[in-house]
């Protein structure tokens, strides 16, 4: 994993983790200890992808079926203790107890699971009753959610039960003390004969159950694993999750989105604009205005990517990508500045870890297939020295065996790299519309009517342009004084 959780957070992989919303304490354990899978794990990659797409399909055509099988796993109880201490010693009462109630359950689950497998054909999941270890402890053979020692099971235990039974109805009739004190010692005999017994059942029926643990474990394994595969399936449903195609190095994602902005926006009765891109093994770079969503874009990118190597479907109409063996940001908004630095210093030492975590610059081949993303890197220091920077990591890049992505407003960077995109921004915008709506809105809300009209999306830049002209048009829009509109203009 190359994300540490502050960069998790940022991109939106968090929430997408959030929303992962398990049935049973078996999925819940799946999505704490994510599985990260590395690039030459491809074919286990794609089983598991397989699966997800595989629920999907068949939700509608087995959908009382999907919704029996939820509610018998939130019953569930992880006891995953108990029965790693069935290995080691006997069980009580209550652990027993736990076990049984576990064992009645599959019982319940596995001939649902049988009848949603017969059409979803899920590869390497299947969940078996466990009806020989129920057996055991089902020991009255009436199925029923408790746990107790019938007298039938031990002669020892039943005549140590009868005679304790006897001895307190002669309590009960007893009428001086003296009657009671002989009877009292008598009970106590009893009832410690019966607990050393019970304890003897215990310990062998905590024996009996030793061969069938492996097979119980594997039941609650094959649980979680479902109900992972279930939880990612909705998430997929929800937001658009596609299957993708795995590549060497092409990256090429239509229309994807990032749950996280989808959510915040759609609070604020706001739509996401969906983000494509191609890219490949170089630098490309992203341009545009400030608030033209260029951060947005690299967030998505980077969320996608990273949800690819955690097992779960890219939110996009199309994706074609490779699996990366690291997904690496360079933002001077996640950079640790307490070590003494500028926010600008610690991009660098960042940049330098991320160089070396990639194994570039090393005279070596790079392991495996790397993604870097620098969010407008170098922004903290002086525009002059900035763009030289920038331009040199560029150039940098473009050469290495990674997929960067670059977002900048500095001029001449996207000369130095193999492909450039622009946010779309103000470029379609009815600007008379955009200024009447400014003037019925309040002064301060000038600012949320643009972002309502800008267009977030990217398109490709075939040949180098001039510097685009959006902050000019927010400017205008937003009334600046028409003098430095004027000296705006002349220095364009």
């Amino acid at each position: 994993m190359s994300l540490n959780f502050a960069q998790q957070e940022n991109i939106g992989f968090r929430y997408v983790v959030d929303a992962l919303r398990c049935d049973s304490p078996y999925g819940d354990a799946r999505v704490r200890k994510l599985r990260f899978y590395a690039s030459h794990e491809k074919e286990a990659l794609l089983a598991d992808l397989g699966n997800v797409c595989a629920v999907m399909d068949t939700f509608e055509e087995c959908a009382a079926e999907y919704g029996r099988i939820e509610r018998l796993m939130m019953q569930l109880k992880d006891i995953r203790r108990s029965v790693e201490r069935c290995a080691e010693g006997p069980l009580n009462e209550v652990e027993l107890f736990e076990v049984k109630r576990f064992l009645l359950q599959s019982e319940l689950i596995a001939p649902v699971f049988a009848q949603i497998n017969a059409k979803a054909q899920l590869s390497g999941i299947e969940i078996h009753a466990q009806s020989e270890a129920l057996k055991l402890l089902d020991l009255d053979g009436q199925h029923a959610a408790t746990f107790f020692i019938p007298d039938a099971y031990s002669q020892v235990l039943r005549a140590a039960r009868k005679g304790k039974r006897l001895v307190e109805e002669e309590l009960r009739r007893a009428k001086t003390e003296a009657e009671r004190v002989p009877l009292m010692a008598e009970r106590a005999r009893l009832a410690a004969a019966e607990d050393e017994e019970e304890r003897a059942v215990r310990a062998a029926l905590s024996e009996a159950l030793r061969p069938f643990l492996p097979g119980i474990l594997a039941c609650m394994d094959a649980l979680g694993m479902f109900d992972f595969t279930l939880a990612r399936a909705r998430l997929a449903r929800r937001y658009g999750g596609v299957m993708p195609e795995l590549t060497d190095g092409a990256l090429d994602m239509q229309d994807m989105v990032n749950p996280r902005i989808v959510d915040a926006l759609t609070e604020r009765k706001r739509t996401f604009t969906p983000v494509s891109i191609e890219a490949g093994k170089g630098a490309t770079v992203i341009t545009g205005a400030n608030m033209g969503g260029k951060s947005v874009a690299l967030k998505t990118i980077a969320l996608n990517a990273f949800a690819l190597s955690a097992g779960i479907l890219p939110f996009a109409k199309r994706a074609r990508m490779p699996l990366f063996d690291g997904v690496h940001i360079v933002s001077e908004d996640l950079e640790n500045v307490d070590r003494g630095l500028s926010s600008f210093g610690a991009e660098i030492v960042r940049f330098n870890e991320v160089l070396s975590d990639c194994g570039l610059g090393s005279g070596k081949k790079p392991e495996g297939l790397h993604m870097i993303l620098l969010d407008e890197f170098a922004r903290g220091t002086n525009p002059e020295e900035g763009a030289m920077i920038v331009r040199a990591v560029t150039r940098y890049l473009n050469r290495q065996d990674a997929v960067t992505v670059l977002t900048t407003h500095y001029d001449g960077v996207a000369q130095e790299a193999s492909l450039h995109y622009e946010v779309v921004g103000l470029r379609d915008m009815d600007t008379a519309r955009v200024k009447g709506e400014i003037a019925l809105a309040s002064p301060e809300a000038g600012a949320d009517v643009i972002a309502a009209h800008m267009n977030y999306g990217l398109y490709r830049v075939e040949r180098e342009q001039g510097c685009p002209r959006d902050a000019l048009n927010i400017c205008r829009l937003l009334s600046l004084t028409e003098e430095i509109l004027s000296d705006i203009e002349t220095l364009y």
